[in-house]
């Protein structure tokens, strides 16, 4: 019964607290790149991480091979909880000379999710956070009607459905996973259910709902579309829960 039980961590973001909760991810070790769009150009910088804590942040002369690209200045904090939509349209990610949407608005627009395999009865809203993401916590509202998706937006809060948008009156299923396994989902290396067991949530919701959304995910077309999604560099999965941890007087030299 454990999938059902909620995250402390969870409630207290849903609280509105500020403050960093339990330690830095252990795991969260190595460099990152940044490229911060100001009004006075483009200033490169790099992050360096060991355990979850920041050991060196540098500013480089140029770009570095792949970047978070963000508006503010470098130093502008981590911003914690629950982000916009803008905010999430309004940062990229730069690999080489190619920028791409920041996930998941790679993800939710691709009309391939709508010709799935029809499956009668498999109707259901999805409330669905992705926790520490690059930009903060991202909620996705995401809609299935008979096994296919046709309605998936990154939304600033959950409104009630209208008449006549797709799975209005369904059941509603409330799920959050963290960003990094979020990505793990689309590479494959995470089923939707490894990745809420993983330190994800789930509300008040019924197991057969829960097998509903598993099996949906776990159809070969939509594992096919999901591994074709472009390849996030694997920093930036655990970025967002390190960097909130990073000293309010830390600066890059």
């Amino acid at each position: 019964m454990g999938l059902l039980a909620r995250n402390p961590q969870h409630d207290r973001r849903e609280q509105g607290s500020a403050e960093p909760l339990g330690a830095p991810p252990q795991y969260a070790t190595g460099t990152v790149h940044h490229d911060a769009i100001t009004p006075e150009g483009v200033l490169h910088h790099t992050q360096r991480f060991e355990q979850g804590r920041l050991v060196e942040w540098s500013l480089d002369p140029g770009p570095g091979p792949w970047a978070l690209v963000t508006h503010g200045e470098p130093t502008e904090p981590y911003h914690r909880g629950p982000t916009t939509a803008a905010q999430v349209s309004s940062a990229r990610i730069r690999t080489g000379d190619t920028e791409m949407p920041m996930p998941p608005l790679d993800d939710l627009p691709d009309p391939r999710f709508e010709e799935l395999d029809h499956v009668p009865d498999a109707t259901a809203r999805l409330r669905f956070e992705i926790a520490s993401s690059p930009v903060g916590d991202v909620l996705c509202d995401v809609r299935y009607e008979e096994g296919r998706r046709p309605w998936a937006k990154v939304v600033d809060e959950w409104l009630p459905t209208r008449s006549g948008e797709p799975a209005h009156g369904a059941p509603e299923i409330h799920v959050g996973v963290s960003f990094a396994n979020y990505l793990r989902m689309r590479t494959g290396e995470r089923s939707s259910l490894e990745a809420i067991a993983d330190g994800g949530t789930v509300g008040e919701t019924r197991w057969t709902l829960l097998l509903l959304l598993h099996g949906i995910y776990q159809q070969p077309r939509y594992m096919e579309i999901y591994r074709s999604l472009p390849r996030v560099p694997e920093e930036l999965g655990w970025w967002g829960e390190a960097a909130q941890f990073i000293p309010t007087d830390a600066t890059p030299r």
